[in-house]
């Protein structure tokens, strides 16, 4: 499983999980442990998202910082 931090995140936080990530990460475990603002499942895409869905990737940054 996913580790636990040693406190809640509580800085507004931006995840995109990609499914062939090394261990994508689970929406209820983020939100459970930082202050989840946008989760995005990623339909595609693994631990070098930037370069493997530059596209994805890319419009989910700027639709999170928009």
């Amino acid at each position: 499983g996913m580790p636990k931090p040693p406190v809640k995140i509580e800085v507004p936080t931006a995840i995109a999980s990609f499914p062939a990530d090394t261990v994508p990460i689970v929406e209820d475990w983020a939100r459970r442990n930082a202050n989840v603002v946008r989760f995005t499942a990623m339909p595609k895409g693994g631990h070098f998202a930037a370069l493997e869905q530059p596209e994805l990737f890319a419009s989910d940054v700027i639709e999170s910082v928009g």
